[in-house]
């Protein structure tokens, strides 16, 4: 069974501040979800871990160049 955590609940676990958690989960580092009409964001407590801390930033790739048709 999984087990979720509040954002003040995980930032005391990480001791970090609410504000790096969301930084955190922006970067991909944390895994957090909105449940359906909810809101309150809940992490899950399996991605809390140093390894996910502190591995390099991840590569997006919204930057891909829009390559058009000729017309």
């Amino acid at each position: 069974m999984y087990k979720f955590l509040s954002k003040k609940e995980a930032a005391k676990q990480l001791s970090v501040s609410v504000r790096q958690l969301d930084r955190y989960i922006k970067d991909g580092r944390v895994k957090a979800f909105k449940p359906y009409n909810g809101m309150r964001v809940l992490i899950h407590s399996d991605s809390l871990t140093e390894e996910n801390l502190k591995s390099p930033v991840p590569v997006f790739n919204n930057f891909q160049e829009n390559k058009q048709p000729n017309s």
